[in-house]
């Protein structure tokens, strides 16, 4: 018997649901560590028609379910709880996140439903705006390169800061860390959309982070970004 469908605005914390969302992104397998217990986890944001969440799949779990769900499908997720999202693997608005269980099961659809479900959905906020945002919030932001260094290893951390502008000639930094740092292909006058990157207060400056929680896009297909292209090319 298929499960009741819950929109994704309509959950509710600490309950059992099952939703019917399209992935939009999926992370790679992280590390994690809470004191004296460590495992592996990775995240992926789910949209459907009423909104988005950030879902998270630990330890043995990964293994069972990293390669079976594939960015761009969708599925309908049963048996997930939803809890008060986590500052620490929070990279969207959503108050709430999805955690995956042991009896958790995940079906592929292809009905005509998920075709009304839409791609990906992107709340920009302006460069300008960063600097007022709290101190660890999740963004989307988009600018273009002006700036690409080589990335560079800090004691056991490795990092590429480069530089964000905007059509109001707001300059900032985005720094990319461990495997995004390294797999950055982008260049200077290069379009950059980031879904999830998070806002830190480094020496009195407002940056930006983008781990391996974000996902960091080059000349996307998107209306934002084939915009902002057109206004640096008439400057």
């Amino acid at each position: 018997m298929d499960p009741e469908i819950t929109p994704i605005s309509s959950l509710h914390p600490l309950r059992i649901s099952s939703i019917r969302a399209r992935v939009s992104y999926k992370t790679e397998i992280s590390s994690w560590n809470n004191g004296d217990k460590d495992g592996k986890i990775f995240l992926i944001n789910l949209i459907d028609k009423s909104g988005e969440i950030t879902a998270l799949v630990f330890n043995d779990l990964c293994m069972k379910f990293y390669r079976q769900i594939q960015a761009g499908s969708v599925y309908v997720f049963s048996n997930v709880e939803a809890r008060p999202a986590h500052d620490k693997n929070k990279v969207l608005g959503n108050s709430l996140q999805i955690l995956f269980l042991d009896n958790t099961v995940v079906q592929r659809d292809n009905t005509v439903v998920q075709l009304e479900i839409p791609q990906t959905k992107y709340n920009f906020v302006d460069l300008s705006a960063v600097s007022k945002i709290r101190d660890g919030e999740p963004v989307d932001v988009i600018g273009i390169c002006t700036h690409v260094p080589d990335y560079e290893h800090r004691g056991d951390y490795t990092i590429r800061e480069i530089v964000l502008l905007d059509p109001d000639y707001q300059e900032v930094m985005l720094n990319l860390w461990e495997e995004q740092a390294v797999n950055f292909d982008g260049d200077v006058d290069d379009v950059i959309v980031v879904k999830g990157a998070r806002v830190r207060e480094h020496n009195n400056e407002k940056k930006l982070n983008a781990g391996w929680y974000s996902m960091v896009q080059i000349n996307p297909d998107i209306p934002n970004a084939i915009g902002m292209r057109k206004w640096y090319e008439n400057q």
